[in-house]
């Protein structure tokens, strides 16, 4: 374990730059929200692989891991310094659940089609993808026919239709759609059913 970069990566969640944002009323309620909605929509079965798409900070992969009943939880991000954050924190937190951190550009993987039960793409990591269509397309291609995905955006110019075109094109179903505009953010959660 490098204790120096785990000490720098929690320094860094409350420093000047990132702490304000992530110990703010906003932050807190969104983080309520992704998980209120994904509770109230997804049910984890006994050996469920679950895929999260876009590790970011961690803290939704570390509360996907201790949702799992002997499945498994696949993390991917482009970010070679998130992976690293990510595994030091599990190492340290000493959580022996069974995760894969996979260091990639989502559009590059291969042999992942179809593996999940649950995908999960949530805050920014679609609009720092830079692409709309092709990494949903993505996305939804690695669930299992009957698994689901869950979706959640803050991006204020996204159009829920152009979702909805994805969705169609997908031959997928939305199973639920939230908008919230509380503190004038706007957060958009879909569950979808393959």
């Amino acid at each position: 374990m490098d204790k120096d970069f785990l000490l720098k990566t929690y320094g860094q969640c409350y420093g000047p730059e990132a702490g304000p944002w992530n110990l703010s009323v906003e932050n807190k309620y969104l983080e309520y929200m992704f998980t209120k909605f994904f509770e109230n929509n997804f049910s984890i079965n006994e050996g469920y692989q679950i895929c999260n798409i876009g590790i970011g900070a961690g803290y939704w992969d570390r509360y996907l891991s201790y949702k799992l009943k002997n499945g498994r939880l696949t993390s991917i991000d482009i970010d070679e310094i998130c992976c690293k954050q990510l595994l030091e924190g599990l190492t340290n937190e000493d959580n022996k659940n069974p995760i894969e951190i996979i260091n990639s550009d989502i559009m590059m993987t291969r042999g992942l089609e179809g593996k999940f039960d649950i995908v999960t793409m949530v805050g920014s990591s679609r609009l720092e993808s830079g692409l709309y269509h092709e990494i949903l397309n993505k996305a939804i291609s690695l669930i299992k026919t009957g698994g689901s995905m869950y979706y959640q955006t803050l991006e204020r110019t996204e159009d829920m239709n152009e979702f909805i075109k994805v969705c169609v094109a997908n031959r997928v179903k939305i199973d639920n759609y939230l908008i919230d505009m509380e503190y004038g953010l706007k957060a958009q959660y879909w569950k979808i059913i393959k």
